[in-house]
């Protein structure tokens, strides 16, 4: 499957999705130094910088077939560390530039493209503006043509990374065959819905509340699943708050098998004592991430990058201000490959 992949930062949702088995076919990014990584890692992909003048038009004459639009719009008005405008603050508001994207890639293409929408953000996103927000971007992935639409809070230290960084997911499907074929649910871990739009066409004025039944404008029943918190902790490495949310509190001692990643939300942890007294830190360099002794340093932007399941020096070209902002802001990406693994299972 070939990707669009918007608001691209450093290429974290990119590079899981790839190793999953797509292809990154267009990127755009208005940061200039994520774009410079974004160049190095990727140099033959067309990009863009500015969402706002982008056209489907021009991504189609630069990448005819666009599969899986995979994009995180930015999330500081959403989140509970920002001043939650919601989605018309002026930086969460691009999400309609994301919308009218795919809107036009489909009136481009006689809705054949793109097939699938892959929506990331944070956890925040769920209860602002009390839900409304989050209804609405069910709404509009139903305004776009999506058949059907589902949503997962995925948290990263599940996937084989040793940061609780708990992200929502919404996987909309345009795709008439691939949503006949869609498993239910597609992505079957942790709390979620599936909405079918085809029977909830009224604009809602509230989101689905998570982990109760809850009913569309329509009367469509839903049922959350798994249990949700009132905790909106961002993760270990925050997006907003990124210069001083780097320090490691490590304490007596965690072992977490990365190679458990692949075990998804069945990974387990064993406890592990060190015997390494030079280094009381995060070590994931080989099979393991270990944390012993008791300290509080800051991280490295190579223990950040890590931390995001990216290889090593990803972004090292890079000032450490700008390597621990592109951290925090990018994706897991792990959880994409899963996700990527998800959707490639759909038979097609």
């Amino acid at each position: 499957m070939k990707v669009l992949s918007l608001f691209s930062g450093v290429g974290g949702f990119d590079l899981g999705l790839e190793n999953a088995g797509m292809e990154t076919v267009f990127q755009c990014e208005w940061d200039k130094h994520a774009t410079s990584i974004l160049q190095r890692h990727w140099p033959d992909v067309p990009r863009w910088g500015d969402i706002t003048t982008l056209t489907g038009r021009h991504i189609l004459d630069h990448a005819p077939v666009i599969d899986v639009v995979a994009w995180g719009s930015p999330c500081q008005d959403l989140s509970v560390a920002g001043k939650r405008a919601g989605l018309s603050g002026q930086r969460s508001g691009l999400f309609h530039e994301g919308i009218r994207i795919i809107k036009e890639l489909r009136k481009e293409t006689d809705n054949a493209y793109p097939r699938i929408s892959i929506w990331e953000n944070v956890y925040g996103a769920l209860n602002s503006n009390k839900g409304a927000d989050f209804g609405l971007v069910l709404d509009e992935m139903a305004e776009a043509g999506a058949m059907v639409i589902e949503w997962r809070v995925l948290d990263a230290q599940y996937f084989g990374v040793p940061q609780r960084r708990r992200r929502v997911f919404v996987i909309a499907v345009f795709d008439p065959r691939i949503a006949a074929n869609c498993p239910d649910p597609l992505l079957p871990l942790r709390q979620g819905v599936r909405w079918n739009p085809a029977t909830s066409r009224t604009t809602r004025q509230t989101a689905p509340r998570p982990a109760e039944e809850s009913v569309g404008s329509s009367g469509h029943r839903m049922r959350g699943f798994g249990d949700y918190t009132d905790d909106d902790t961002a993760s270990a490495i925050k997006a907003r708050d990124w210069k001083d949310a780097t320090d490691l509190v490590t304490e007596p001692p965690i072992l977490i098998d990365r190679s458990a990643f692949n075990q998804g939300v069945n990974a387990q942890y064993d406890t592990h004592i060190s015997d390494d007294p030079v280094t009381p830190s995060l070590v994931a360099r080989g099979p393991h991430a270990v944390a012993t002794t008791m300290a509080v340093r800051r991280l490295t932007p190579l223990e950040c990058e890590r931390l995001m399941g990216w290889p090593d020096d990803w972004t090292a070209w890079q000032a450490d201000t700008h390597r621990y902002k592109q951290c925090g802001n990018g994706v897991a990406s792990p959880v994409a490959q899963w996700i990527g693994e998800q959707i490639l299972n759909i038979p097609q």
